[in-house]
């Protein structure tokens, strides 16, 4: 066979594999749906389980164990009373946090925002 020849059948068939799937992907399917669909799909849900009403109070708890942590450290910085400029900024910088987290517990325990 000549080079011509295959070569033009292979081109006649890429043509061909070229339209068919042309024709595939323009042509929009059909979709049916049941009319009893959603009611079948709500017969197979489950029973939803009623909220629980219980709040928890993970984050208030952290907090006071934030708090009571933070002190007992302030005073331990402070009765130790290094002579290195540390001691002081550590000593500040929780004294910071403490009255943070103070601030941030009574404004979130009065309700003011």
């Amino acid at each position: 066979m000549s080079d011509e020849l295959m070569n033009s059948r292979l081109v006649r068939a890429d043509d061909e594999l070229d339209r068919r799937v042309l024709h595939a992907l323009e042509t929009a399917p059909r979709v049916e749906v049941p009319a009893d669909f959603a009611a079948r799909v709500a017969d197979r849900l489950p029973a939803r389980r009623p909220v629980s009403l219980t709040a928890t109070h993970y984050g208030r708890n952290a907090v006071f164990l934030g708090m009571i942590l933070t002190l007992v450290i302030l005073i331990a910085v402070t009765l130790y009373n290094g002579r290195h400029a540390s001691f002081g900024l550590a000593e500040s910088v929780l004294l910071g946090q403490f009255l943070a987290l103070t601030v941030w517990l009574s404004v979130r325990r009065h309700g003011v925002e």
